[in-house]
């Protein structure tokens, strides 16, 4: 299973060791899945401005996504994203490019108000949509 990671589900698996995100993370490094994220994302995760927000220095961030597991492909391109511009907020539309360019069967993110809606799942299937929470339950019944 191929599965590219928000940016929020790897921010909330820094800010919480025991939490879903985090075991997510654990089955990259067991092989359980294969987890892929984008420059795009960890761009995000890397600005200055997070590091007050989160606690954690630029440093500590970099070696967490280091350690993480995570494969990551290059920046999402304006060209990329063009496609998706239609179905999401433009600037939710890399995590849903990144998702297909990555070939991955899931999507995997915490933002409810954009990604995790019915319609923007229906426009992007067979790529599915799932919260971390989702996605660890499906991997249960695996």
């Amino acid at each position: 299973m191929r599965v590219f990671f928000d940016a929020s589900v790897i921010i909330a698996a820094l800010l919480s060791p025991s939490g879903g995100s985090s075991l997510l993370l654990r089955y990259i490094k067991k092989g359980v899945i294969i987890g892929i994220t984008s420059q795009t994302a960890l761009d995000e995760i890397l600005e200055e401005d997070k590091g007050e927000k989160l606690k954690k220095s630029k440093v500590q961030r970099e070696q967490f996504i280091a350690e993480s597991g995570l494969m990551v492909r290059e920046r999402i391109s304006r060209e990329e994203i063009r496609p998706y511009e239609s179905i999401v907020e433009i600037e939710d539309a890399h995590v849903i490019a990144g998702a297909y360019f990555s070939k991955c069967t899931h999507l995997v993110t915490l933002d409810k108000k954009h990604l995790l809606q019915p319609a923007v799942q229906k426009a992007v299937s067979p790529l599915k949509i799932v919260s971390p929470k989702e996605l660890l339950e499906e991997l249960v019944s695996y």
